[in-house]
């Protein structure tokens, strides 16, 4: 996809992608570790849909498979390219992507992107579209916090809090702040979260790093919703992961 270029807005946009996935790599609990454990298991292609700027796919350290990512955003699969220039970086939107020569191993569903979905049909959309792309034998990986619906409620309209503080390769720690308002559709579970990163210096103070960012809409999807969701599609539950987390691996249920 080539390169960002080198004006002020590409710069924020590289810092706002880095520094999500750096928030990701601190709160999922060891997924880079997971899905490498879950790539070892196979050696077909890897299909990441919702790839981003490739923080999954190019920690798989599978040089001899293909690695194939999809997603909407062309700043971040500008900057997975420059990562990984020999995988395929596809801009589409994986609800209804399709692609007859794609046929993976591994289908990988991770990043936190099912909270991003707020429809029923969304999600049973992007299910969808891993179900056609994967292969006989072959699994779909989804990774996701498990949140709870209640805490929305109860923490709606609340104060800014602290929801993670990392150590950053810039800074000594890295604090990412949140705070939730009821969503102005009332869809199910969802409310709309805005996020705000403050950093501690080497001198102790604490400093705006990354532009503050317009709120946008989360859900707190349930495992039975989910469940439901991946049987209407063809996908059966086969292995599930840790309580906190909606990490599982799916089959087809027509092989």
């Amino acid at each position: 996809m080539g390169t960002l270029p080198l004006s002020e807005t590409a710069s924020e946009v590289r810092i706002r992608l880095l520094a999500d996935e750096r928030d990701l790599t601190s709160a999922a609990d060891g997924d880079l570790a997971y899905w490498r454990e879950v790539a070892s298991e196979s050696d077909g292609t890897a299909l990441e849909i919702g790839c981003g700027a490739g923080r999954i796919l190019t920690a798989l350290d599978a040089a001899e498979r293909q690695l194939i990512g999809v997603d909407l955003d062309v700043a971040a699969l500008a900057l997975a390219g420059e990562r990984a220039p020999s995988a395929e970086w596809i801009c589409a939107d994986g609800r209804t992507w399709r692609f007859d020569e794609a046929e993976a191993a591994l289908v990988i569903l991770g990043g936190d992107l099912l909270s991003l979905i707020t429809a029923s049909d969304d999600l049973a959309a992007l299910l969808r579209t891993a179900a056609l792309h994967c292969a006989p034998g072959g699994q779909v990986g989804l990774d996701a916090t498990l949140m709870d619906p209640q805490l929305f409620a109860d923490e709606v309209e609340g104060e800014w809090s602290v929801d993670l503080e990392r150590a950053d390769v810039d800074f000594t720690t890295v604090r990412r702040e949140s705070r939730i308002s009821p969503d102005p559709q009332a869809r199910t579970n969802t409310v709309l979260l805005e996020i705000r990163h403050r950093a501690v210096g080497v001198d102790g103070r604490l400093t705006v790093i990354y532009p503050d960012r317009a709120p946008f809409a989360i859900r707190a999807w349930q495992p039975d919703e989910v469940r439901a969701l991946a049987a209407s599609v063809g996908l059966r539950v086969a292995r599930v992961g840790a309580d906190d987390r909606l990490r599982w691996l799916l089959r087809s249920a027509h092989e």
